[in-house]
């Protein structure tokens, strides 16, 4: 048998022991650490669920106290009404019609924004897809095409305003067109 000059198995073995045992309990810490984070996610989930039923329990108070008064608030378009009436049936027909003089007259209000020199800042590479936007849609209201199709366009003229963030020219073209039914 050869031996080794120098060698020390038992410290060797006391060493890789030591090592072992170092990483036992690195790895005992990270289980708590899941642990840990585990129960703060089931305490959030129970958080989450008590605010829900906090806030469903205040509208039922609310309802309660309300009684048979009914608050209708802000655009109430559509809506429809039955109380007390067992077994009844109602049909709505409603119907809103497209106001194209008003959408017109919007849409002329916002063609001025153009010749300002912020609009070009405000709406960057795609200032000239929102001129004419703005051109057809002035056209297919003049021919009375389909509202269908201007409102598609009125929607896409907002949402390429909303996209540019907050300046005076986006927030006055969304102000506008929120007054029309799209």
């Amino acid at each position: 048998m050869k031996e080794f000059p120098n060698f020390d198995l038992s410290s060797t073995i006391n060493s890789a022991s030591s090592i072992q045992n170092q990483i036992e309990e690195a790895n005992r810490r990270r289980i708590r650490e899941i642990e840990q984070i585990q129960q703060q996610r089931r305490n959030e989930e129970l958080r989450k669920e008590e605010e829900a039923n906090r806030k469903h329990e205040e509208l039922i108070a609310a309802l309660k106290e309300a009684g048979d008064r009914i608050i209708v608030g802000d655009n109430a378009n559509g809506v429809q009404i039955q109380h007390n009436s067992s077994g009844a049936t109602q049909t709505m027909n409603y119907i809103q019609e497209f106001d194209y003089e008003k959408a017109r007259s919007i849409l002329l209000e916002i063609k001025e924004y153009t010749e300002f020199s912020k609009f070009s800042d405000t709406f960057g590479s795609n200032a000239e897809n929102v001129k004419a936007i703005i051109d057809s849609t002035i056209e297919a209201i003049n021919n009375k095409d389909d509202e269908g199709i201007i409102k598609k366009s009125l929607r896409v003229l907002k949402d390429l305003a909303v996209g540019t963030g907050s300046s005076l020219i986006a927030s006055g073209i969304i102000a506008l067109l929120e007054t029309l039914p799209l």
